[in-house]
C-alpha cells in the first residue's frame, strides 16, 4: 500500500526526500510540494531519480514559503516553546505574507529591505525578521539552493534603548495602599523581595519556600506555548537555579500567606495546574488597574488619569538589583542571586547606579559649601 500524503492548510501536498548526506554527516533533505498527491508523488520520483543519477539538485523555482516550511520542520523542531513562537510569529505575520510568494532565486535585497521598513515602528521586530531571514537563507545556501544571503545585507532602524528603571516612590506607596487580593499581592511581594523572572514567580510551589532556613529556591518557569502554561524543569540557564534569602521583612506575610495556600502552584490556573497567559495578564491588569486606585486623586479619576503605566514584571527586577547595589552586595554576589549567567547586566546597573551617586556628590559639594 502506497503512502499517504497529509494535505497542508493551504491546500497542498508535501514532504521532505532524503538524497544523500551532507559534508558534515547530516541528511540532504530536498523539500517538495504540489497541488496533488499524485503530482506529488510525481516529483519525489523525479528527485529521487536525479539524486540517483548523481545530478546537482537545484530547485531555484522553489518558493520562499515552501523551503520556510521545510526550514521549520527539520531546523527548527527540537527548538524551545518560546524560540519556536518567535519564529513563528516572525515567519506568519511577516515574512511569508510579504514576500512568501517569491522564488528562493529571485529575491533581492530591496525585498527584504522593503519588509523592514514596513516595521520600522518596531526596531525588535525588524531584529527578528533579519535574523529569521539570515538563519533560512544560510540554510538554503547549504542546501545548494542559493548562492548569496540578501538578508543580511539589510540596514536595521536604530533601536531606541528602552529606559532601565526602578520603582517609583509613587509605584511603592501603591503597592503598600493597594487593595490587593491575597494572590495578587502575594505576586507582587514575590518580585519585589525576591527580583524574581515572571516564568520563574508562576512556577513556585510552597516546598520552594522554606521559612525556618529562609530561602526560596529557584528551579523551575513557567513558559507559554501561545496560551498554554507548561512548567519546564530547571531555570532560564544553570546560574537561574539559585536560593534567595528570605528577608527579614517577608517573613511575617509569606507565613500567613503559605497558611492560605491548598494548592501544589502559589498561582493556580482555572484549567490548569498554573495560570494560563491570557489569565496572567489579566492579573496583572488588575493589579496595576488597583495600584493606579489607591493613589489616584478624585479629580484625577473624573479625567481618566492613570499616574502608573508601563509597570511591568522585569521592572520589579531591576529594582531589586537597585536595593542589592545600595544594600552593598558585591557585584559577584548579585549576579548569583539574580540568576545571570554572566556579569555583564550587572555591571551595566551597578555602573550607572555609581554615576547617578557621583552626581549627587558633585551637586552637594557645589550647593553645600561656605
Amino acid at each position: 500500500m502506497s503512502r499517504r500524503y497529509k494535505k497542508r492548510k493551504d491546500g497542498r501536498y508535501a514532504t521532505t526526500v532524503m538524497v544523500g548526506y551532507k559534508p558534515d554527516g547530516r541528511a540532504n533533505n530536498i523539500f517538495v510540494s504540489a497541488k496533488t498527491e499524485k503530482e506529488l508523488r510525481d516529483k519525489i520520483a523525479e528527485v529521487k531519480m536525479k539524486a540517483k543519477a548523481g545530478e546537482i539538485m537545484k530547485q531555484s523555482d522553489m518558493l520562499l514559503q515552501d523551503y520556510i516550511d521545510s526550514w521549520m520542520e527539520t531546523y527548527k523542531a527540537a527548538a524551545s516553546i518560546n524560540t519556536r513562537a518567535m519564529y513563528d510569529n516572525a515567519v506568519s505575520k511577516h515574512i511569508k505574507p510579504a514576500i512568501g510568494y517569491l522564488p528562493l532565486n529571485k529575491i533581492v535585497r530591496s525585498d527584504v529591505q522593503h519588509l523592514i521598513n514596513d516595521n520600522i515602528e518596531h526596531p525588535r521586530t525588524c531584529e527578528i525578521i533579519k535574523m529569521t531571514l539570515v538563519q533560512i537563507l544560510n540554510s538554503a545556501i547549504d542546501d545548494k539552493l542559493l548562492y548569496d544571503n540578501v538578508a543580511r545585507k539589510v540596514t536595521l532602524p536604530k533601536k531606541h534603548k528602552s529606559e532601565k528603571r526602578a520603582l517609583t516612590d509613587l509605584e511603592k506607596d501603591a503597592i503598600k495602599k493597594a487593595n490587593f487580593t491575597v494572590k495578587e499581592r502575594a505576586l507582587v511581594m514575590l518580585l519585589f523581595y525576591f527580583g524574581l523572572r515572571r516564568g520563574e514567580a508562576l512556577a513556585l510551589t510552597k516546598s520552594d519556600i522554606d521559612l525556618k532556613k529562609r530561602s526560596l529556591t529557584v528551579n523551575k518557569a513557567v513558559v507559554f506555548d501561545v496560551n498554554t502554561p507548561i512548567v519546564k524543569k530547571g531555570a532560564k540557564s544553570d546560574a537561574g537555579n539559585r536560593s534567595i534569602p528570605v528577608p527579614e521583612s517577608a517573613v511575617a506575610f509569606l507565613r500567613d500567606f503559605l497558611k492560605s495556600v491548598d494548592t501544589f502552584y502559589l498561582f493556580p490556573g482555572k484549567n490548569a495546574e498554573t495560570l494560563s497567559k491570557t489569565q496572567y495578564v489579566k492579573m496583572w491588569e488588575r493589579i496595576v488597574r488597583k495600584m493606579n486606585d489607591a493613589v489616584t486623586s478624585e479629580k484625577e479619576k473624573v479625567i481618566g488619569a492613570e499616574p502608573i503605566s508601563g509597570l511591568t514584571a522585569h521592572i520589579f527586577r531591576h529594582n531589586y538589583c537597585t536595593m542589592l547595589y545600595y544594600s552593598g552586595i558585591s557585584q559577584k554576589k548579585a549576579v548569583e542571586l539574580m540568576g545571570h549567567s554572566d556579569i555583564k547586566m550587572i555591571m551595566e546597573v551597578y555602573a550607572h547606579l555609581d554615576e547617578e551617586k557621583e552626581a549627587v556628590q558633585e551637586k552637594l559639594n557645589t550647593a553645600i559649601a561656605l
